[in-house]
């Protein structure tokens, strides 16, 4: 009696799993591109599904000492302020992004940040498809999502 007293006890105790359901062997569908100039968003769990799977590039637009802090697993740093710089030198990682079928996805701090829109405009622009993470890095977060 007292040993299933302490497994309920213990099994009331546990931390809930994370919100975003487990991967599933269904093929991962990619959001509708945006045309050369428009940003669309995307949202947490699709975003969870395809970095599970391998098709997000991941940029982070927070400057370079809060990426430090922690980040997206496997993101890249291209802060606001130097995005045009990281852009030249970054051009051929996006091209084979793209040419791999894989999601450019941009983030900030949370959705008050305007730093994912300000980078995501400049990289749209370019032509390239670009989406921002819903309610950004504090989601990923608040989520217990791993990161790096």
């Amino acid at each position: 009696m007292l040993t299933a007293i302490a497994v309920v006890l213990v099994s009331a105790c546990a931390k809930p799993p994370p919100t975003i359901p487990a991967v599933q062997s269904k093929p991962v569908t990619r959001p509708s591109p945006p045309k050369k100039g428009v940003v669309s968003a995307i949202s947490l769990t699709t975003l969870f599904e395809l970095h599970q799977a391998g098709r997000v590039l991941a940029v982070d637009a927070r400057p370079g000492f809060v990426y430090a802090f922690g980040h997206l697993p496997g993101a890249v740093n291209w802060p606001r302020a130097s995005v045009d710089s990281a852009l030249s030198l970054h051009e051929a990682e996006l091209k084979r992004a793209v040419a791999a079928d894989r999601v450019i996805v941009v983030y900030c701090t949370d959705a008050a940040c305007p730093d994912a829109a300000s980078v995501a405009q400049r990289i749209s622009t370019l032509g390239y498809p670009v989406s921002i993470l819903e309610g950004g890095f504090a989601a990923w977060k608040e989520a217990d999502l791993p990161t790096e």
